[in-house]
């Protein structure tokens, strides 16, 4: 009896660790019409076979995917999470995952910063409800302004915390792209850099187009 019940629960384990690659769960609640480009290699008839193999530029990303019209939506973000300082002047930084989206980014809030903003590249933030009261002491936090790698945010928006099981949407902290200078980050006549997207289709039927 043990033996049979340690070998259900290791497959029932298993089936678990694979679903939650896959299935929705907010904020990545449309998990089923998602499509991945996270990396890429090109090559060149000059380079004698050789190739260039990581996350793509943000040429690349609006030339090649941000164009498409078969999509409901196209967004752009950096390629990882990096562990960066927060803190409020005259206090001790701490290490929050950053990721770097554009206005596009609707998993985490609803339109955080709008198009004016990004394009601007102002430096506003959507934080965490624990970093904002690691920060504030309070989740109260809209409005407030705090030091990203010593750089000063203002915070556009407070959202639940999110799991690191969300690969794509995971972060402590957001900021657009354009408030620093990630997309600058590039080789290959700029073609490669550090930058992914997520395409969200508006039907599985679409994924082939």
């Amino acid at each position: 009896i043990a033996g049979t019940a340690l070998a259900i629960f290791l497959i029932m384990l298993v089936v678990m660790m694979q679903q939650v690659k896959v299935a929705p769960f907010a904020p990545e609640s449309n998990r089923d019409r998602f499509l991945h480009v996270h990396y890429m290699s090109i090559t060149n008839k000059n380079w004698g076979g050789g190739s260039s193999n990581g996350p793509m530029g943000l040429k690349t990303a609006r030339e090649c995917f941000q164009s498409l019209k078969t999509p409901e939506a196209v967004t752009i973000y950096t390629c990882m999470v990096v562990s960066t300082p927060v803190n409020l002047p005259g206090q001790p930084g701490t290490g929050i995952d950053l990721l770097q989206p554009d206005d596009a980014f609707c998993f985490i809030a609803e339109n955080p910063y709008d198009r004016a903003k990004f394009d601007a590249g102002q430096p506003v933030a959507v934080i965490t409800e624990s970093v904002a009261r690691r920060l504030f002491q309070t989740s109260d936090a809209i409005g407030r302004e705090f030091l990203l790698n010593h750089a000063p945010y203002k915070v556009a928006g407070v959202v639940k915390d999110v799991s690191t099981l969300a690969t794509v949407a995971y972060g402590q902290v957001w900021v657009p792209y354009t408030s620093t200078e990630i997309t600058k980050d590039t080789w290959s006549d700029e073609h490669m850099g550090m930058m992914s997207c997520t395409i969200l289709a508006r039907s599985r039927d679409d994924f082939e187009a």
